[in-house]
C-alpha cells in the first residue's frame, strides 16, 4: 500500500500520453477536461491487502478505502461508487475520467506527482520482504537479495519496490513481476521466486495467509537511500476543489484516536502517522 509506477511502466504511459496529445493537436482540438461534478464519487481501489481489498462478503475495505470513507464523510461527499482496478491501471483510469479518486495505498513520488494531484499523506510504511519459512537464504534486506546472483525477487507490477530494485541494479531477468500480492505469495510458496518485496504491512498480512509456508524476514534492515513510503489519495490535476475538500477533512482527522483505531486492524501502529503531521 503502499507503490510507484515502475520505470518501464512510466515510460510506456508517458509515450501513450504523448501520442494522444499529438492526435488532439493535429485535429485542432483540446483534450476534454475531466472534473468531478458533485454527488456520487467514483473511487478506484486495487486488490492489495491490507491497503485495499474486497472481503468475501463483498465489503470494500483496507487502510486506504476506510480512510477514504472517513475523509469523504467528513467532507460531505458521497455516495461512493467503488471500481476495482489493477494497481498499474489506477492512474490511467483516473486521468481518462473513469474514476474520480484513487484509494489503494498509492505512494507519493515525484514521478507520479507530475501526473496527478496528491492529497496530504495519511500514512507511512517501511519496507518488507516475504521469504520462505525459516528464511533459508538469510535475506534480511533488499541489498542482500540484490547481491545474491541466484535470488529471484517477486515484485508487484508498477510498485515502489520494483522501482527501487531496478535502481539498485537488479537485472530484469531476476525480477518476477506479479499483478497483485496474492500472485507474489503464490510465487514464493511454489518456489518460482525466493522472496517478495513489498511494504511491511503487506508482507505481515501475506505471511498470515500462507499457512506457515512463508514469513516476514526478521530482522530486516531498511535501505537507507529510500525513505518510508507515504500513502495518499490521488486526484486529477483539474480537480482542485475535490482535492481541497478531502485535504481539509484529513487535516482534522490524522493523528486523532479514531484515526489510529481505523488503521490498527490493518497492521498500522503509532508509526503510521506521516512525519510531516508530527508536532
Amino acid at each position: 500500500m503502499r507503490n510507484i509506477l515502475g520505470y518501464f511502466a512510466i515510460t510506456a504511459f508517458l509515450v501513450l500520453c504523448g501520442v494522444m496529445a499529438l492526435r488532439y493537436v493535429r485535429s485542432g482540438a483540446s483534450p476534454p477536461p475531466h472534473t468531478w461534478s458533485g454527488g456520487e464519487i467514483t473511487v478506484g481501489y486495487s486488490s492489495e491487502p491490507p491497503y485495499s481489498f474486497r472481503t468475501q462478503a463483498g465489503k470494500i475495505t483496507g487502510a486506504a478505502p476506510e480512510m477514504a470513507k472517513a475523509a469523504l464523510e467528513r467532507a460531505g461527499i458521497g455516495p461512493i461508487h467503488w471500481v476495482l482496478l489493477d494497481f498499474q491501471q489506477a492512474i490511467p483510469a483516473l486521468l481518462d475520467g473513469r474514476i474520480d479518486m484513487v484509494a489503494n495505498g498509492l505512494f507519493v513520488t515525484s514521478e507520479r506527482a507530475k501526473l496527478v494531484r496528491f492529497s496530504r499523506p495519511y500514512s507511512q510504511t517501511l519496507q518488507g520482504l516475504l521469504v520462505k519459512r525459516g528464511n533459508p537464504l538469510a535475506l534480511h534486506s533488499y541489498e542482500a537479495a540484490v547481491e545474491n546472483p541466484t535470488v529471484r525477487i517477486a515484485v508487484l507490477d508498477g510498485s515502489v519496490e520494483q522501482f527501487m530494485l531496478v535502481a539498485m541494479g537488479t537485472p530484469e531477468s531476476r525480477l518476477f513481476v506479479v499483478p497483485d500480492p496474492a500472485g507474489g505469495l503464490a510465487a514464493v510458496r511454489s518456489g518460482r521466486t525466493d522472496c517478495l518485496a513489498l511494504t511491511e504491512p503487506s508482507v505481515v498480512w501475506l505471511a498470515r495467509e500462507s499457512a506457515g509456508e512463508a514469513e516476514s524476514a526478521r530482522p530486516f534492515a531498511q535501505t537507507p537511500q529510500f525513505p518510508p513510503g507515504r500513502s495518499a489519495f490521488a486526484f486529477r490535476p483539474s480537480d482542485m476543489v475535490l482535492a481541497g475538500r478531502v485535504d481539509a477533512a484529513l487535516a482534522g482527522f490524522i493523528g486523532t484516536t479514531p484515526y489510529y483505531d481505523l488503521l490498527r486492524p490493518f497492521g498500522f501502529g503509532s508509526e503510521a502517522m506521516p512525519q510531516e503531521n508530527r508536532q
